[in-house]
């Protein structure tokens, strides 16, 4: 009897025990999920979102700098030296192509119409003497030595005349009236291109010559970037790709496209000097020589991505939290561990993805895991 008793004893125990192990397995399960509360869930904005396809870049930054195009900038010279009479134009101001900027004189303009004026009479003459020896030559009355020295004073005569009138007409002034006796007293600067004129420097009265710098005139129209870039980022910069820019406090981005890529090492700066076509939608007000920052697009992928927000880092890796269920005011998450691969603008590629549940995006830097191992 008392061994029954014994064996009775024991075997409640057993059981006992195997009751109590068997209430602790959903509990075990249980507490590997992460449970939030609708007030908490409000509280702490969260938000619920997916695994998404992201465009990642691959580019190269540079610094750069907007300069005008080789047809939208001129310096304005004086062909012929003289004394500046009138200026009418400004420093600022726009001007359109062909108006008048300077009005030079001088003794300098009135010696090249005097001489061109003496070659246009040496030049029919000579050319008078030119014929009849031709005509006298052919008709075999005078030696080819008459001849050859009225074809060559032609010729001399002719060269003389063609460069002063060149000289007459970069004056803008009318070699005919100047063969009948009419000469100028003054000659008139006209702009070679439209643009804004810049670095003006002329005063009434002074002297300039044919190497003097008078303006310089910028057509904003006209622009190009000029990128700098050190040879280890040449790798995979190619023509035609994408760039992107901003001038120095602005806030507003704007695209061009890379036209041209030096082969050159500048010895000074130990760069390479690359060129790129701004598009239609230029900055507004450009002055040239503006620094800009920018960055040139080398490569586009598509990749499975989350917010950067989403993502847990812990002591052995990197968790999301997928939702698994939402019931009586509570929603409950499992922790799951990814690979991230690149990072790019706030967003981190997930190489592993393979999750097609809602997955907590937002609020998620407030919650702590508190895992058991």
């Amino acid at each position: 009897m008392k061994t029954l008793n014994l064996l009775l004893y024991f075997l409640a125990l057993l059981i006992l025990f195997s009751s109590c192990g068997s209430r602790q397995d959903p509990a075990e399960q249980e507490s590997s999920l992460i449970e939030i509360t609708d007030r908490q869930f409000t509280t702490e904005g969260m938000q619920l979102g997916e695994i998404e396809t992201v465009v990642f870049e691959r580019s190269v930054k540079c610094n750069g700098f907007i300069v005008p195009l080789p047809g939208g900038i001129a310096n304005v010279n004086a062909p012929v030296p003289g004394i500046i009479r009138s200026i009418r134009c400004r420093d600022g101001q726009w001007v359109t192509a062909n108006q008048s900027l300077l009005e030079i004189s001088g003794n300098e303009m009135i010696d090249i119409q005097g001489q061109f004026a003496e070659a246009a009479a040496g030049y029919r003459r000579s050319k008078n003497e030119y014929d009849r020896a031709r005509l006298l030559y052919d008709e075999k009355v005078t030696s080819e030595k008459d001849f050859i020295v009225a074809d060559s004073e032609y010729k001399m005569s002719l060269a003389k005349y063609r460069g002063l009138m060149m000289k007459i007409e970069a004056m803008g002034l009318s070699a005919t009236n100047i063969e009948n006796g009419e000469f100028y007293t003054s000659y008139t600067i006209k702009a070679p291109i439209k643009g804004i004129i810049s670095n003006m420097n002329v005063q009434i009265g002074s002297y300039i010559d044919s190497q003097s710098a008078l303006m310089e005139i910028i057509n904003p129209e006209m622009i190009q970037l000029r990128l700098s870039l050190f040879a280890t980022d040449m790798t995979n910069v190619e023509k035609g790709q994408t760039v992107r820019f901003s001038p120095v406090n602005a806030d507003r981005i704007y695209l061009a496209t890379l036209t041209s890529i030096g082969v050159a090492i500048d010895d000074d700066t130990k760069t390479i000097d690359c060129y790129a076509s701004i598009s239609d939608n230029k900055p507004t007000n450009t002055i040239a020589n503006t620094y800009v920052e920018s960055e040139i697009i080398t490569s586009t992928d598509s990749v499975t991505a989350l917010p950067d927000e989403a993502i847990i880092k812990t002591e052995t890796g990197n968790l999301i939290l997928v939702l698994d269920k939402q019931e009586n005011g509570s929603w409950y998450f499992t922790p799951v561990e990814v690979t991230l691969g690149r990072q790019y603008n706030g967003y981190s590629e997930i190489v592993n993805a393979g999750i097609h549940k809602q997955i907590l995006t937002g609020g998620v830097y407030n919650i702590n895991i508190g895992l058991s191992e």
